[in-house]
């Protein structure tokens, strides 16, 4: 759970989920057709190569077979590293085979016509990953692509020794398949491509119209009393119920559209906390808010904070700022300098999900942290396992070692409950205590009466 900073980023890279799950449904598809494709070709031609003498390039494409397989075999469930691997052995066996063809006159090289499908599906696949995946790889395929159509290099004709009848008709058949392919990539995308263009749109439109609810969960101390709360936003989609925040956040960063809706929920809070500053009894509650760590990467985002507690005339010093582990992948100097800014006018800072990243020791000393937030995944496995109450525990002691208040979340037990505080968790969340709800019906379930 805890890594030295010169881990995290290989950590990370490899702990990503990946796909999401609106996106998997098609690229199932993707992967059964490159799987059947890669199968027959690797048959058909491999039984060839090896028939006519041609052994290394018979070994080649037998293992595409093996490639093809495993893309059917990886249909059948959401494994990111392997899909990965596989664009990369494609990648590498396609220029191989395409380096073993000779140009003649009677036919010109066609393999590296498949670095076309390749590029353009890892494009739509990895569109969600960082610079490598999303841009440089397949850039890779479509420079290879170039080279190999406008260079004669050749591994050598030792390699392959077939007829000029059976080049033109490698030739048609390559041309052909990669055509096809590309336009199938094309179509199962087209589907998701239009379906993100509608949710954008939809999401516009619930802005505008204020479709964006937010809920309310209370955080409760030792005795039961509740402290403040949580604030998470629903989207009353009309025609779609209630979504939670997986169904649009993600859209709403690659869009750009995350800066408006952090600004919207950071000015509804405040205006919960200004009225809960003149409420005898709550005054003292404390708000916590999510923030996206595109919306914290912002230039602006220190002073749009500040304009908007001035604006509603909210108390900054009720006010707390949740980020999550992947803020942390930023330049730890600048994010740290604007909590501190922040802090400075009495906001404080909450690190959420604590222990489903790569958190080091150093990024905790860092940065200008109040509160540490124990996910629910480790809260929900203490009664399974003895040893994941021990690591809670470690973890309550090494915040408190560093002067950090702790949060449980998901406690929906008494037993759990009684763990933590015997750990020296002071203040809890979860449906225990709770579920999430309006700020209309928290308010009438836990604000005295008469208030």
């Amino acid at each position: 759970m805890l890594e030295t900073g010169s881990a995290r980023g290989s950590r990370e890279w490899l702990s990503r989920k990946f796909p999401d799950h609106a996106q998997w449904p098609r690229i199932q598809r993707l992967l059964r057709l490159s799987g059947v494709v890669c199968v027959l070709h690797g048959a058909i031609w491999g039984a060839f190569y090896g028939a006519h003498g041609m052994d290394v390039l018979a070994i080649v494409l037998f293992s595409l077979i093996l490639v093809g397989l495993g893309c059917l075999g990886i249909a059948r469930k959401r494994d990111r590293i392997p899909l990965v691997l596989i664009a990369h052995v494609l990648l590498v066996m396609t220029i191989f085979v395409s380096l073993a063809e000779t140009p003649t006159a009677a036919a010109a090289r066609s393999t590296h016509l498949f670095l076309l499908p390749i590029g353009v599906a890892s494009f739509f696949l990895f569109r969600s990953e960082r610079v490598y995946l999303r841009w440089l790889f397949p850039g890779m395929c479509i420079a290879a692509l170039v080279v190999l159509a406008i260079s004669p290099v050749s591994l050598g004709p030792q390699l392959e020794l077939l007829t000029d009848d059976v080049r033109r008709l490698r030739h048609g058949l390559n041309t052909l398949t990669a055509m096809v392919l590309t336009c199938s990539v094309l179509a199962i995308f087209r589907e998701d491509l239009s379906e993100q263009m509608d949710q954008y749109a939809a999401l516009v439109r619930g802005l505008a119209q204020r479709e964006l609810r937010a809920f309310l969960q209370p955080q409760v101390g030792l005795d039961g009393r509740v402290l403040g709360a949580e604030m998470l936003l629903r989207w009353d989609r009309p025609g779609h119920g209630l979504q939670s925040p997986d169904k649009f956040i993600p859209l709403a960063e690659e869009t750009g559209l995350i800066h408006d809706i952090g600004l919207m929920v950071l000015e509804r809070a405040c205006v919960h906390l200004k009225n809960w500053s003149t409420l005898p009894g709550v005054d003292a509650w404390m708000l916590s808010v999510n923030v996206s760590p595109l919306q914290l990467a912002s230039d602006s985002f220190v002073d749009d904070v500040r304009a908007t507690l001035r604006r509603v005339g909210a108390p900054p010093n009720r006010l707390r700022l949740e980020i999550t582990e992947s803020a942390l992948a930023t330049d730890l100097s600048v994010l740290a300098a604007k909590m501190g800014a922040l802090r400075q006018d009495g906001i404080s800072w909450s690190l959420d999900d604590f222990g489903t990243g790569f958190s080091s020791f150093s990024l905790l000393q860092a940065l200008p942290l109040d509160e540490l937030k124990i996910d629910q995944t480790f809260v929900r496995g203490m009664g399974d396992d003895p040893s994941q109450r021990e690591l809670v525990r470690k973890i309550i002691e090494i915040a408190e070692i560093l002067g950090i208040a702790t949060v449980a979340e998901g406690v929906e037990t008494e037993q759990q409950r009684e763990w933590l505080a015997g750990m020296g968790c002071r203040v809890f969340q979860g449906y225990l205590f709770g579920r999430p709800v309006s700020a209309e019906a928290f308010h009438q379930a836990h604000v005295p009466q008469g208030q």
